[in-house]
């Protein structure tokens, strides 16, 4: 068997896009990184279960209850937090992977890319949102 030149590995989202794009764009951003990796790898059921895992996670930080929230410093740290836990696994999950990779001299996506991962994440979150509190009716704060 022959060893996989640089030219013939396919590009992957590094740790450090990674990390960007969840803060940016939440669990559900680095969910797509990871099984975009996986899958470019050829393990597509690995790719499954980081998306499914990373819906997971977005939606137990969904049900963090509101009042604990309000303030941007709660929020913030809300979000810091869910990049560590991300990256934690993420290293977990494909770090010796990506040593491997560089190792053969493959190459990152660059991290314009995952910017606009992250992006497009809060945009499908934002318009979840938006569908669940007209579908189940939000209810406005008491004045």
């Amino acid at each position: 068997m022959s060893n996989p030149t640089p030219d013939k590995l396919p590009p992957l989202y590094s740790l450090t896009t990674i990390g960007i794009a969840t803060f940016l764009g939440s669990a559900l951003a680095a969910g797509y990184m990871l099984a975009s990796n996986y899958t470019a790898l050829g393990m597509r059921k690995m790719g499954k279960y980081a998306l499914y895992g990373s819906i997971g996670i977005v939606g137990i930080v969904s049900f963090v209850p509101a009042q604990f929230t309000t303030s941007l410093t709660t929020l913030l740290m809300v979000t810091i937090g869910q990049v560590l836990l991300v990256l934690f696994i993420t290293n977990k999950l494909q770090g010796s992977m990506m040593s491997s990779f560089e190792a053969m001299g493959g190459k990152y996506y660059p991290v314009w890319r995952g910017i606009l991962v992250g992006f497009g994440a809060s945009v499908i979150l934002l318009i979840t949102m938006i569908f669940l509190a007209v579908l189940f009716g939000g209810s406005a704060p008491a004045t």
